[in-house]
């Protein structure tokens, strides 16, 4: 028994059916076309090639297994499943025990960790009842298949004990709480009354503060209004028009000497007006320039 591996085995092998069921040369042809880009990891092309050999050989389980693997190496499991049970029912017993084998990984790859316990066990019963075909590929099926087994079942006792472990914990986190509120519920009165004392006192602390501070509020409020109303009844200076009365301008008479002066400066102005005019008179008119 093999005890340093730490991850799960996989086994995918291919069979090759032309020695067991002869097969005609199209089928064989396609089949070994498929085992080809199988081991180039073009599965998509492998799995057609597959298709095609079975247009030939429809109820060849060889090809089925073939068809199975490839599923599981693309991570279709459930298409792997569906396969794998058919080349389970295979007349050849080392065919039929690889693909219970293969079909406990495909489970385990789905999270069947009890499922794939079952398809272990059958294979190592079929390599183990296989007294005629003792071999080196027998033996190494049988021991991967118990390492399998063991494997699984190691997972499968390590989630059971952390479940328990989680359920434990909880209810042990259950029990403190109630513990916890027993206590509570059992303090001492002389200590009860004390607290409530306390609760009141900071209840009426918090009220009174409140109260305070909306008398505070009101009082700002009051004294807002109370300017504004005083800066409504005041007038602006802008918004006063009165205007202080004219003082009454006193009359004088006028002297001859006055009146003289008057009368020439007026005869100036008119002779001033009249050389301006006949100059505009004999001045030659522009007209005006057209932009393009």
């Amino acid at each position: 028994m093999k005890k340093n591996h730490t991850k799960l085995k996989t086994i995918i092998i291919f069979t090759t059916c032309m020695l067991s069921i002869g097969w005609l040369d199209p089928a064989s042809e396609k089949n070994e076309e498929g085992i080809t880009l199988y081991n180039e990891e073009k599965f998509d092309e492998a799995i057609s090639k597959f298709t095609d050999a079975q247009s030939f050989e429809p109820e060849s389980t060889p090809l089925q297994f073939n068809i199975a693997n490839t599923h599981y190496k693309k991570g279709k499991f459930p298409e792997a499943e569906n396969s794998y049970k058919t080349a389970m029912k295979s007349d050849d017993v080392l065919l039929k025990a690889k693909g219970h084998y293969n079909m406990g990984n495909a489970m385990y790859k789905q999270g069947k960790l009890k499922e794939s316990l079952d398809f272990y066990k059958e294979s190592i019963k079929l390599a183990e009842e296989t007294e005629d075909m003792k071999g080196d590929e027998l033996d190494a099926l049988r021991e991967d298949a118990k390492y399998n087994h063991e494997f699984v079942q190691k997972k499968i006792e390590e989630m059971q004990k952390e479940q328990k472990e989680r359920q434990e914990q909880e209810e042990q986190n259950n029990k403190n709480q109630e513990e916890q509120e027993d206590e509570d519920q059992k303090k001492d009165p002389k200590k009860q009354d004390e607290d409530k004392k306390d609760k009141k006192e900071q209840e009426q602390k918090e009220k009174e503060q409140d109260q305070k501070k909306q008398q505070q509020d009101e009082q700002e409020k009051q004294e807002n209004n109370n300017k504004e109303q005083e800066q409504k009844q005041k007038p602006s200076p802008e918004n006063n028009t009165e205007k202080p009365p004219l003082r009454p301008q006193e009359k004088k008479d006028m002297t001859k000497e006055e009146a003289e002066r008057i009368l020439e400066a007026m005869k100036q102005a008119e002779k001033s007006a009249r050389d301006l005019q006949e100059k505009e008179d004999s001045s030659p008119t522009y007209g005006v320039l057209k932009d393009w």
